[in-house]
C-alpha cells in the first residue's frame, strides 16, 4: 500500500521510523510553517478488541503527553483520525536515540550519566506532580537533542492516573526496564518509573543491563532477585552508585526513593562522593605513608670525590627534576588541607626517632602522617642538592557526635495531626506509635509521591511511616477538601453491611455508620460521579440523601450508636462507577429542615460547606467518614423491600 501524502492538513515528507503498532513521518504543518513528527497507528479492524484497545491506548497516550509542556519532555500537538489511520503530532525532535549512543559507546563517564539521567527525572518529575506515569522508560525512548538537551518520548502506553482504561492484569512495558508490580499485571504509579530509571542507569553507568535474555528469564529473575546485581560489579564504575541504583530497583515500590527529584539528588550526591573519592586517592598515594613502615637501610656515604664537568652537569640535573618533583609534592599537599615551605640553613637535623606502633585503644586515623618535603642546602648555582623530610603527625577526627534523643511522641502526634489536616486533596486519620505512624483514609491527588504524603513525612521526624491511605480520583479532591478540617478530630467508621467494597447492578446498598463519642444528628450521603446510563441518557454528578429522608426522619442518635440504613430505594443501578458514601455527625442538626432526595454535586456541596463552617464557628462537635462504594454492571439483586433505618 502507497503510503499517503497528507493526513489531515499535515505534509507527509518522509519516513522516520518504523515501529510495532505503526509508523513515524517527517511531517509538516502548513498553517504555522512548522516541521513535525507525526506518529501513527493503522486501523486495521476498528470492531476488534485489540484494535479498540491499541486505539484507545494511543489516544490516552496522546491525551497523556498533550498534558505536559516540559524542556525535557517532547511536546504533542495534536491528535487526529482519518480514514482507517490515527495519528499523534508531535515536536520535531532532532537529535540521536539514548539507544543508538549506548549502542556505538556502550558504557558513559559517570558525569555523563548522572547529567543524563537528571535531565530524564526532571522530565519525570514534572509528569509525575501531573498524574502521569509513561511505564515504557528505556534508552529508546528519550532523545539526545542539539546541545546535549534530553527529552522523554513516546508517551503511548502512559497511564493517567484518573483513568480506568488499563486494568489490574493487564502487562505492559520493555521486559528488561520492568518493574516487578508491572510483569505482575498490577497497577503501576510513579515508583514503576523510577524503577525502569534505575535499571537505565545502571546501563549507561555499566554498558550493560542488570538482567539480560528471554522475556521468561528476565521476569523470573526480577520477582526471586532479592537485590539486583551491584552496578560496579565490572570495576569500572565507582561504589558509591551501587546503594542509589540498588535502591530505585527495590522489588517492593515503597523500598524505592519517594520521588524523581530524590532519585536525582542521590545520584547527585553519589558523583561528588565518587569524586572526592578519586581525588582523596591520589593526595593519599603522594602524600600520606605510614610512619610506622620500616625505614629502608641508610646507604653508606661515599668517599668525597671532586666533579668534574660532566658530573656537575649531571648533579645539576638532578636536583633540578627533583626541585619540580618537591614542588609538585607541595602542591598536593596544600590542596589537601595547607603546607608550609621550611628554609633551612645549610646544617640537617637528625631523623626524627620512629614512632611506636599504636595500641588498639587508639583511632584507625593515628597511624597515618602527612610527609612534608623540606628542601635542604642549595649549590652555588641555585639548585637544591639535598633533600629531607619531616612526619607530622595527623590530628585525629573529634569523636562523632552523640545522636539526638528520640522525638516526644505527642509532639510528633500533633505535629502528624496537623500536617494531615493542612495536606490538601485529603482525608487522613493518624495514630502515633513508638515504632512507627500509620496513616489511614484517602489521598485524591492522584500522585503516589503527593504533596499529602511528603507533609506527613516530614511532620513524623524519622519515624517509620506506614501509609495506609487509599488513593482516589482527583476528581474527589473538592469533597475531600471540604470534609477534611473535621476529619482527624473525630472520624467515624462507615462500611457495607456486607463487608464488600463492590456491589453490582440491583443489589441494596446497606451503609453501617458506627457512631461518634458524643450525641449526634446524623446524615449519610451517597456522592456519584456520574456518567452515561444503560439507555444512553447522560446523568452529571449528584447527590442521593440516604438518610434522614421522610420516611424515616431524622433522630438525635446517643454516643456510639450504630446507623444502619436499609432502604429498599437505594440500590445499584447505571451510570456504574466510583461513588463515596459520606456519613457527617453534629451536636446539632446541619440544615433547618429536609433536602429534597437528590440534589446536584456542586450545589450540595457548597451548601454543606457552608453549615458545617457555620457549625464549627458555633463550637458544635463533628466528625465525619468516608467509605468507597464501587458499583458494576451485570445482575446482581432485586432490591427486595427492606425495613428503613434500624438503630442498634
Amino acid at each position: 500500500m502507497n503510503a499517503p501524502e497528507k493526513l489531515g492538513k499535515y505534509e507527509l515528507r518522509g519516513m522516520l521510523g518504523r515501529g510495532a503498532m505503526g509508523i513515524v513521518y517527517d511531517g509538516w504543518d502548513p498553517l504555522i510553517d512548522r516541521r513535525v513528527a507525526i506518529k501513527t497507528v493503522r486501523l486495521v479492524d476498528a470492531d476488534d478488541e485489540e484494535t479498540a484497545e491499541a486505539l484507545a491506548r494511543f489516544r490516552r497516550g496522546a491525551q497523556a503527553a498533550g498534558r505536559l509542556q516540559h524542556p525535557n519532555i517532547v511536546a504533542v500537538y495534536d491528535y487526529g483520525e482519518v480514514d482507517d489511520i490515527a495519528f499523534i503530532v508531535m515536536e520535531f525532535a532532532a537529535g540521536t536515540p539514548l539507544k543508538t549512543v549506548l549502542d556505538e559507546q556502550k558504557r558513559l563517564p559517570p558525569r555523563d550519566a548522572v547529567r543524563i539521567m537528571e535531565q530524564v527525572l526532571a522530565g519525570l518529575a514534572y509528569s509525575h506532580a501531573r498524574g502521569v506515569v509513561h511505564r515504557d522508560i528505556k534508552p529508546g525512548n528519550i532523545m539526545i537533542v542539539e546541545g546535549g538537551q534530553v527529552k522523554i518520548a513516546d508517551f503511548g502506553i502512559a497511564r493517567i492516573e484518573s483513568s480506568s482504561m488499563t486494568s489490574v492484569g493487564t502487562m505492559m512495558g520493555t521486559p528488561a526496564y520492568m518493574p516487578p508490580e508491572q510483569f505482575l499485571g498490577e497497577p503501576v504509579d510513579a515508583r514503576s518509573d523510577l524503577y525502569a530509571a534505575g535499571v537505565m542507569a545502571f546501563q549507561l553507568l555499566s554498558g550493560r543491563r542488570p538482567y539480560e535474555g528471554s522475556l521468561t528469564t528476565i521476569m523470573q529473575k526480577v520477582l526471586n532477585t532479592e537485590r539486583p546485581p551491584a552496578v560496579s560489579a565490572g570495576g569500572e564504575v565507582p561504589a558509591a552508585f551501587d546503594a542509589v541504583v540498588a535502591r530505585a530497583m527495590a522489588r517492593v515500590p515503597a523500598d524505592r526513593f519517594a520521588s524523581a527529584e530524590d532519585f536525582a539528588d542521590a545520584l547527585r550526591a553519589a558523583l561528588a562522593q565518587a569524586e572526592r573519592g578519586s581525588v582523596a586517592a591520589l593526595l593519599e598515594e603522594t602524600v600520606v605513608v605510614n610512619p610506622n613502615r620500616a625505614p629502608k637501610p641508610a646507604q653508606p656515604a661515599l668517599p668525597a670525590k671532586p666533579p668534574n664537568q660532566t658530573e656537575g652537569k649531571q648533579a645539576n640535573r638532578v636536583g633540578m627534576m627533583r626541585l619540580v618533583l618537591d614542588g609538585v609534592a607541595l602542591l598536593a599537599v596544600a590542596g589537601a588541607g595547607g603546607a608550609y615551605l621550611f628554609l633551612r640553613g645549610a646544617s640537617v637535623p637528625p631523623p626524627p626517632p620512629p614512632q611506636p606502633p599504636p595500641t588498639h585503644n587508639q583511632s584507625k586515623f593515628d597511624d597515618t602522617s602527612v610527609h612534608r618535603v623540606i628542601p635542604a642546602q642549595s649549590n652555588s648555582n641555585g639548585i637544591a642538592s639535598q633533600v629531607t623530610t619531616r612526619t607530622v603527625p595527623v590530628q585525629p577526627p573529634s569523636p562523632p557526635a552523640k545522636p539526638p534523643p528520640p522525638p516526644d511522641p505527642e509532639m510528633v502526634s500533633r505535629a502528624v495531626a496537623a500536617a494531615a489536616a493542612a495536606a490538601p486533596c485529603s482525608f487522613l486519620t493518624t495514630t502515633v506509635a513508638p515504632d512507627g505512624v500509620w496513616v489511614n483514609g484517602f489521598d485524591g491527588s492522584g500522585d503516589p509521591d503527593s504533596a499529602a504524603r511528603a507533609a506527613v513525612n516530614a511532620a513524623a521526624s524519622g519515624l517509620r511511616v506506614a501509609w495506609q491511605a487509599r488513593a482516589l480520583d482527583p476528581f474527589w479532591c473538592p469533597i475531600l477538601d471540604v470534609l477534611r478540617p473535621y476529619g482527624a478530630a473525630g472520624a467515624m467508621e462507615v462500611r457495607l453491611a456486607t463487608g464488600a467494597r463492590a456491589l453490582r447492578d440491583g443489589e441494596l446498598i446497606k451503609p453501617d455508620v458506627q457512631g461518634p463519642g458524643f450525641a449526634s444528628w446524623m446524615r449519610v450521603d451517597d456522592f456519584a460521579r456520574g456518567g452515561e446510563q444503560q439507555q444512553g441518557t447522560p446523568i452529571g454528578p449528584n447527590v442521593v440523601h440516604f438518610y434522614p429522608t421522610a420516611k424515616p426522619r431524622a433522630h438525635k442518635l446517643v454516643a456510639g450508636a450504630l446507623l444502619q440504613v436499609r432502604d429498599k430505594n437505594w440500590c445499584v443501578g447505571a451510570p456504574f462507577g466510583t461513588d463515596l458514601i459520606v456519613a457527617v455527625a453534629t451536636a446539632n442538626p446541619l440544615f433547618p429542615g429536609m433536602r429534597a432526595t437528590q440534589e446536584d454535586f456542586d450545589t450540595y456541596l457548597s451548601a454543606l460547606r457552608t453549615a458545617l463552617a457555620s457549625a464549627a464557628q458555633h463550637g458544635d462537635d463533628i466528625a465525619v467518614g468516608i467509605a468507597t462504594l464501587e458499583t458494576e454492571p451485570g445482575k446482581g439483586g432485586n432490591c427486595n423491600p427492606g425495613p428503613g433505618a434500624l438503630l442498634k
